[in-house]
């Protein structure tokens, strides 16, 4: 995949972290309601998913626009703004 611009491979960065964050945060909320069992499974399905994120859109991204690459702070950074702005919007 190649996204052509600067600026969409950041939306795409951007989005992807802002996705695993989201899906890290469901798990946290999640595994005290469900057996151990279930959050074993849990957590491996969200395990692949974000793999398949990094895989699929993150990574390509970075590979393209290598400046768009981030030390762990700024990743966190970055999904917490994201967070804050996605349930700030009216629904």
């Amino acid at each position: 995949m190649k996204l052509g611009t600067l600026e969409a491979a950041r939306v795409v960065r951007d989005a992807g972290i802002e996705a695993m964050d989201a899906l890290n945060s469901a798990v946290v909320e999640m595994a005290p309601l469900l057996s151990e069992a279930t959050s074993k499974e849990l957590r491996l399905a969200v395990a692949r998913s974000m793999t398949a994120i990094l895989d699929n859109l993150v990574n390509p991204a970075l590979e393209e626009y290598p400046e768009l690459d981030v030390d762990e702070d700024t990743w966190g950074d970055i999904a917490r703004e994201r967070s804050k702005a996605r349930l700030s919007q009216p629904r």
